[in-house]
């Protein structure tokens, strides 16, 4: 990538992350503090979006995947990494997790609600919490044609 853009609304968060980039070099990468539902980027900028162990905070995932879907460059990739469903109930009350995780069906339905492509998932067994990798590309003409309605 010629250029990285990471955003998080947690001021915390975002001072550790500009601190690894700076030890890891990456002057061609910041990050910003923004709202996951509403990016503050215009539509079809970014050839690739990696929502990284966001979802399960998310009060509505599926808007945050539709948002990320809206930035997308035509035949983009949008990435998901994120736990597989469980039952770790503590998790809401320790981590503030909104969701236990989530199951291929919903994250696909989301994903082609979008009108996204759903690739094979990976999964990254752990104990006690199994990750899983989501990808979908968008659609040459349909990501066009987004990028069209939200430049209107």
């Amino acid at each position: 990538a010629e250029e990285g853009v990471g955003v998080d609304m947690s001021r915390e968060m975002l001072a550790v992350a500009r601190a690894r980039l700076q030890r890891a070099d990456l002057s061609n990468c910041l990050v910003r503090q923004a709202d996951m539902y509403q990016l503050p980027y215009p539509g079809g900028m970014f050839d690739i979006v990696i929502l990284h162990q966001v979802l399960h905070f998310a009060e509505k995932p599926e808007a945050a995947i539709d948002e990320a879907s809206r930035v997308l460059a035509p035949g983009g990739r949008l990435v998901v990494v994120d736990f597989a469903s469980h039952d770790r109930e503590e998790l809401r009350e320790e981590h503030a997790h909104r969701r236990l995780g989530f199951d291929d069906t919903a994250i696909s339905t989301w994903f082609r609600a979008c009108e996204l492509a759903p690739d094979d998932v990976i999964s990254l067994p752990g104990k006690p919490l199994t990750v899983r990798i989501w990808s979908a590309r968008a659609d040459m003409e349909t990501a066009k044609q987004k990028t069209h309605k939200a430049a209107e």
